[in-house]
């Protein structure tokens, strides 16, 4: 089964590679963080999910984790899909499959081992499952080109309830989508290669109304939304600013520097009042970070021979 999305890595069970030794913020408390565990070099080999003791950097691979990606923490168990696929409960999750010309919406009850087709058709990228219904992409696949490749071409956002029936469509635009709580958010053009400046827009899915989010005049992208919904936000140009847009009017800047160095990146896994970040970086190394407001973004965990990503809160 092909599946459309971001997180698609292949788990194979492998003996447990030690954590680099590297600065690490002091903690008051032990966390077993869920990590993806990647293979020497650029880990494009197999991945070990498991759990890395912070502090301490000790690196323990789950036998149990199957082809799980992500701790889903209320039900204590690994699974293919984390937010915003995973529900808030833990207790189902969706995803799409297909080709280019079609695809299957699917929905998953855990507690039942059930698979679902929703629906057949689009073709659909996945934004997110909601109480209700899962949000959904219509895509186009374009014509190859020699400069780009095949670029994909968004048809707007869209609404397909977990009762099934036809797909509704919410908005009209090329934007890219991701699903918060209550609400989706925009960003720039799925086509814009150049990346351009773009704004970042909340739709309301109860009112179905757009707000202006944040315009800071440059490439704009939502990382994640913490559990109540507020937005994080990575805007780049020469260099790269991370923000918490709590609303339109106030904001709060957790990082800023060059996109030469580590910086905050995707998977992000929001912890109650902390967030735990993935890194990039234009060098073999990777590290894992943690926000608070209290703390503010502090290195964690420093690795050099392997990348380690967050796959979960702490456990």
């Amino acid at each position: 089964m092909k599946r459309l999305a971001a997180l698609g890595f292949l788990l194979v069970a492998c003996t447990a590679q030690p954590a680099d030794s590297g600065p690490v913020t002091p903690s008051r408390s032990i966390c077993r963080l869920p990590v993806i565990s990647g293979s020497p070099g650029q880990g494009s080999g197999p991945q070990t999910p498991g759990f890395l003791t912070v502090p301490g950097l000790t690196f323990t691979p789950d036998p149990s984790a199957g082809d799980g990606m992500y701790y889903n923490k209320p039900l204590a168990r690994w699974v293919p899909w984390g937010p915003p696929a995973l529900s808030s409960d833990g207790r189902s999750y969706a995803y799409v499959d297909g080709v280019q010309n079609s695809s299957r919406v699917h929905f998953v009850d855990i507690a039942h081992q059930s698979d679902t087709v929703l629906n057949e058709g689009g073709p659909w990228r996945l934004v997110g499952l909601g109480p209700d219904a899962v949000y959904l992409m219509r895509i186009e696949f374009l014509p190859e080109s020699p400069a780009y490749g095949v670029l994909v071409l968004g048809h707007g956002l869209w609404k397909l309830a977990l009762t099934g029936g036809a797909p509704e469509q919410l908005t009209s635009d090329t934007r890219e989508w991701t699903l918060g709580v209550g609400a989706a958010w925009g960003g720039g053009s799925t086509i814009d290669v150049a990346g351009g400046p773009n704004d970042i827009i909340r739709f309301d899915l109860k009112t179905k109304q757009s707000t202006a989010w944040f315009a800071p005049g440059k490439r704009s992208r939502v990382l994640g939304t913490d559990d109540r919904g507020t937005p994080l936000i990575m805007s780049e140009a020469a260099d790269e600013e991370l923000w918490i847009i709590p609303t339109p009017e106030s904001r709060v800047e957790v990082w800023s520097g060059s996109t030469d160095g580590p910086r905050p990146a995707a998977p992000v896994a929001a912890d109650g009042a902390a967030f735990w970040f993935s890194s990039a970086n234009t060098t073999r190394s990777w590290t894992i970070f943690r926000y608070t407001a209290a703390a503010g973004l502090a290195v964690m965990a420093n690795f050099t021979d392997h990348p380690v990503t967050v796959a979960g809160p702490c456990a």
